[in-house]
């Protein structure tokens, strides 16, 4: 129901409801004044209502918006019991229903309530709709991300790549060859676990990177250095899973990497709680077309959280860097935290 709309019906229904139980015999002057007096508390109620609600928005907010809005309410139905008075003095009304300025006040508080309960209760039902809409966009958003994970660590060049250094391992070094299928067991085992959360903590996904990146050392050795320095009192905080291991593998897919030229990706923590990714810029000479599906994906997915804060992506000459905002555990309720299992 849109604003003005339900303006209208609920001016109707309180000024129905002031001359059905509060008016004996109705004539012009009392419909007058009954018209003024319920028009006057519920548009005053709404307009206070929908006010600090551009203020002070959303469901977390609700309990410091309805002290603001009670705060407001005491002058607001104070002026319009003092109106009220005041038109009954001035047509000279002999035939009142309401006999004291308490009474009437009283009645006028019972009414903004209403009022503010009603606004405040549409809002709220339009808010979880809102919310759970975007929860479903960014759970799909989500799967979507980890199948096409799944079906990239599936491709041909990739098991090929994969089984080429284990066959290499096995023989020169068995140790490392069992190492080796315990960090590739690890990746597929974190992506599976993964798929019905919208966070996971930095503290598992470093666990989860750590995996990946021993893969990618094994392959590329001296070629690729990964330094990673996050502060201890930013493990708890949470982003969207895969953030980490679709940065490198975007690093790795798209530079050259080189014990000549090497590739230099680090992982760390600012003191605004961001989380840095950033690489030597070293792009390899390829015709072929990249759409950036993978950050389109990331922005996306931190645009359906709300954040204040967004990816922010910086190419400069000789350098890569994305900015990924973490989040606080207070900012989400539980059921939207991967845990682990």
């Amino acid at each position: 129901m849109k604003v003005k709309h339900l303006a209208i019906y609920g001016c109707v229904i309180t000024i129905l409801f002031q001359l059905t139980f509060f008016y004996q015999n109705i004539g012009l002057l009392d419909l007058f004044t009954c018209s003024v007096f319920s028009s006057a508390i519920w548009l005053g109620t709404a307009c206070v209502t929908l006010g600090v609600r551009k203020k002070v928005p959303g469901i977390n907010n609700r309990n410091k918006r309805l002290r603001i809005i009670m705060a407001q309410l005491v002058p607001l139905t104070v002026a319009c019991t003092l109106l009220n008075g005041l038109l009954e003095q001035l047509l000279n009304m002999s035939k009142i229903r309401w006999q004291s300025f308490v009474q009437i006040e009283g009645m006028t508080i019972i009414i903004s309530l209403v009022v503010v309960g009603i606004y405040e209760g549409l809002y709220y039902i339009k808010q979880w709709q809102q919310l759970h809409e975007q929860s479903e966009q960014l759970r799909k958003i989500n799967f979507d991300s980890q199948y096409k994970f799944l079906e990239d660590q599936i491709k041909p060049h990739f098991l090929f790549n994969s089984l080429n250094t284990l066959s290499s391992l096995i023989h020169a070094d068995p140790d490392k060859a069992e190492h080796f299928v315990e960090e590739m067991s690890s990746v597929y085992r974190y992506l599976l676990r993964k798929n019905q959360r919208e966070l996971t903590t930095l503290q598992e996904e470093l666990a989860f990177i750590e995996s990946y990146v021993l893969m990618l050392k094994t392959r590329f050795d001296d070629a690729l250095l990964i330094s990673i320095d996050i502060g201890e009192q930013h493990l708890d905080y949470l982003l969207p899973p895969f953030v980490l291991q679709l940065l490198v593998e975007n690093a790795v897919k798209h530079n050259v990497a080189t014990p000549e030229r090497p590739l230099k990706i680090s992982i760390h923590t600012d003191g605004a709680h961001n989380l840095h990714i950033e690489n030597n810029l070293q792009k390899k000479d390829t015709s072929g077309y990249s759409e950036k599906t993978g950050l389109l994906n990331l922005t996306e997915r931190y645009r359906l959280l709300e954040k204040s804060e967004q990816l922010y992506i910086l190419e400069e000459t000789h350098r890569f860097k994305v900015i990924v905002p973490l989040i606080h555990t207070d900012q989400f309720s539980p059921i939207h935290v991967s845990k682990s299992s």
